[in-house]
């Protein structure tokens, strides 16, 4: 058995908004599936070799029988980017609703942003301040996606 291509699914009220957001953060449109009108009701995107799928929720439970949560912080994306202020400012530029804005993390050696998308998605802008040449096991945990304390 092989497993490949992972794809992390927000479910989101309106797929079309969604995919412009993450497209103007760099996402690229892979794939679209639309119901019965022409509305996507399903938009698969990826930057750097990461899939993320964007969905209505009732298609979704209707054809799978799942139970999509949408609301609260029940998922966060985590970007990685050579300068966090920039993408905490695009991304509010998009629509994006602040959360934290760009601050020191790790004793310095992150900063990291959080907002949120149009649907409540966290989203953690994260660049690394070291100019160490470690590797990023090396350098400490990744990302948290939590506010406090990280």
């Amino acid at each position: 058995m092989k497993i490949y291509n992972p794809q992390v699914i927000l479910f989101v009220a309106d797929v079309a908004r969604a995919a412009r957001f993450y497209a103007a953060l760099g996402f690229n449109e892979e794939f679209r599936a639309t119901g019965a009108g022409t509305a996507p009701v399903k938009i698969e995107m990826a930057l750097e070799g990461f899939e993320l799928g964007l969905a209505l929720p009732g298609p979704a439970a209707e054809a799978h029988g799942l139970t999509p949560v949408t609301a609260g912080h029940r998922a966060c994306l985590t970007l990685w980017t050579d300068d966090a202020a920039a993408a905490y400012t695009a991304a509010l530029e998009g629509g994006a609703k602040p959360l934290q804005g760009p601050h020191p993390f790790l004793d310095g050696k992150l900063r990291v942003a959080f907002v949120e998308d149009f649907d409540g998605h966290p989203i953690q802008f994260v660049e690394r301040k070291t100019t160490s040449a470690r590797s990023e096991a090396e350098a400490g945990t990744r990302g948290s996606c939590t506010r406090t304390g990280s």
